[in-house]
């Protein structure tokens, strides 16, 4: 004997099932939609990296942008003298004086090249009898040429200074050579200047 009630039940159940599964589908199309539609409508854009492709309008910086800037020593940093005025042709320790600086850094049209302005205060200059020494200026105009994390200070053909660079602190080895009548030089100890971000 068929069981009515059985065969009933069963072919009650059935759609259900098969409801729930197109319910779970069309909840599933719905959310591929409404993200395909963010994605499309560039929702997602601000989460991604940015890559500079275009060095005119990138956001993200480039070497030279990342030390625009003005930055500033901490405290005077002692600046070594060197003349040939009494040996001729053989530089000697003439003295020493405290500089404190600020180099203000602007790029260029060339994202490996900026100007640097420097600008500093000398304290404490004590120079032997008959040094020679004729003071260099405050301000300097100088080109940074920069390769990687390092820059390096020209006037002309002359290097002034070899520096290293992170995003807030620069480091720097001074070392200035120059002829008037006679030679001179003023330098710094290795990696004695250190300038750090305003």
């Amino acid at each position: 004997m068929v069981n009515w009630l059985t065969v009933a039940d069963s072919g009650k159940q059935a759609p259900k099932q098969l409801s729930k599964l197109q319910t779970v589908a069309i909840i599933i199309i719905a959310f591929v939609v409404v993200f395909a539609s963010f994605y499309y409508l560039g929702f997602f854009d601000e989460f991604q990296p940015s890559t500079n492709t275009d060095t005119q309008g990138a956001t993200s910086l480039t070497p030279a942008r990342e030390l625009e800037g003005t930055w500033k020593t901490a405290f005077p940093v002692t600046f070594y003298i060197r003349t040939d005025f009494e040996t001729f042709g053989v530089l000697q320790e003439v003295g020493s004086e405290n500089r404190s600086m600020i180099w203000t850094i602007t790029a260029t049209s060339d994202e490996n090249v900026v100007d640097v302005e420097v600008q500093f205060t000398v304290s404490n200059r004590q120079l032997i009898a008959d040094s020679g020494y004729t003071p260099d200026v405050s301000p300097m105009f100088l080109k940074g040429i920069i390769s990687g994390t390092r820059l390096t200070l020209k006037t002309g053909d002359r290097t002034v200074a070899e520096c290293n660079f992170t995003t807030d602190i620069i480091t720097a080895t001074w070392s200035d050579h120059w002829s008037m009548a006679y030679e001179q030089e003023v330098y710094t100890a290795t990696n004695s200047l250190i300038l750090t971000r305003q």
